[in-house]
């Protein structure tokens, strides 16, 4: 009998946000419920006043420690599926390295993400860039010596991706990722099912992102904070018919064996709960 785990991961040390673990609570509630589905929740610390950079990163030793335990927590269970609630992006390292493990060469992954998650140290400082870099091999030495099945660059499709940094572009090219930007038209169901079924990967994780979503659309992500102008990287443009078909299309080819949904960042929640935070009724 086949066992899927539910982890709920309210890590926001990745991206240096403590409204990312509010967007993991959401996210727990928000999925659809399976009792047939182990529910385990991954200890993370609680709001620091600030996070100390070490070797370049933000909390470098706190998301470590986060994804050893998360890694132990999932080695006990020794789960056929993972389904990964976030927090930070960078939730998807763990469960998607031991599924590699598990599956081996028939495995894949798609990222949903307008951001190709390659950065490293040298031009970034927040973990939840450097994920897939970390899964690579690459990204930050630290926390990618902790991947214990490293994938290649064949293994990646990327789907929703917008413009990258020139910095990430010279990366990208380095580590040999074939990518599309995805700025007029976000790559296409038929398409994603002729890159599995080409690679024969029976299998497949899905890294789900929800800034990969137009922000005119979707407004509880990282592109829709209010009273923000600005950003330093390119917003999403997918819609969320877009992302439905696109889950269809791969359930159809493969069996998605790992779905990472992560950095929901619910604003007006964040903002109410500082709100009631100063009423003294509840003190």
């Amino acid at each position: 009998m086949n066992t899927t785990l539910r982890l709920k991961v309210p890590q926001w040390q990745g991206g240096n946000n403590p409204a990312y673990s509010i967007g993991s609570d959401l996210l727990s509630f928000l999925v659809p419920k399976n009792l047939e589905q182990k529910d385990l929740t991954v200890p993370v610390p609680q709001y620091e006043q600030s996070l100390v950079k070490e070797n370049g990163v933000t909390a470098q030793s706190i998301v470590a420690e986060i994804v050893t335990n998360t890694m132990a927590l999932i080695e006990e269970e020794s789960p056929d599926k993972i389904i990964t609630l976030g927090g930070d992006c960078l939730v998807s390292q763990a469960p998607f390295d031991y599924l590699h493990g598990k599956y081996g060469e028939r495995l894949g992954i798609i990222w949903l993400d307008a951001h190709p998650d390659i950065s490293t140290p040298d031009i970034f400082f927040n973990e939840h860039a450097m994920v897939l870099g970390n899964l690579l091999n690459d990204g930050d030495p630290v926390l990618a010596a902790k991947v214990q099945h490293p994938f290649a660059a064949s293994d990646v499709l990327y789907v929703g991706l917008q413009e990258p940094t020139a910095d990430e572009k010279l990366i990208l090219q380095r580590l040999g990722i074939d990518y599309k930007v995805q700025a007029q038209a976000c790559l296409k169901p038929d398409a994603i099912k002729e890159w599995l079924e080409k690679n024969q990967f029976t299998k497949v994780v899905v890294h789900f992102d929800l800034d990969v979503l137009d922000p005119n659309e979707f407004r509880s992500i990282y592109f829709a904070e209010p009273g923000v102008t600005d950003y330093s990287a390119a917003a999403g443009k997918m819609m969320l018919q877009e992302v439905k078909e696109t889950m269809a299309a791969i359930a159809e080819q493969s069996e998605i064996v790992g779905l990472t949904i992560a950095e929901l960042l619910p604003w007006d929640v964040q903002n109410l709960k500082n709100l009631l935070n100063d009423f003294d009724i509840f003190r």
